[in-house]
């Protein structure tokens, strides 16, 4: 899987001051060993206030 551009743009300590995930977890998130959930997904939207097609890649994100 390719890195999720949310990842390209936003460090990871960061996005967990944000977000309130932790850094493991964002870091399994990241590198794929934690697939992407829908809730993962609006959380960091809303969160960031930006649109999902900004932030991850279509062909990655699961309807669940």
């Amino acid at each position: 899987m390719s890195e999720q551009p949310l990842f390209l743009r936003y460090r990871r300590d960061w996005l967990q001051e944000q977000t309130g995930y932790s850094k493991g977890y964002l870091s399994r998130v990241a590198t794929g060993r934690e697939r992407l959930s829908r809730a993962f997904i609006e959380r960091v939207c809303f969160k960031l206030q930006l649109p999902e097609s900004e932030l991850f890649l279509p062909e990655s994100v699961e309807v669940v």
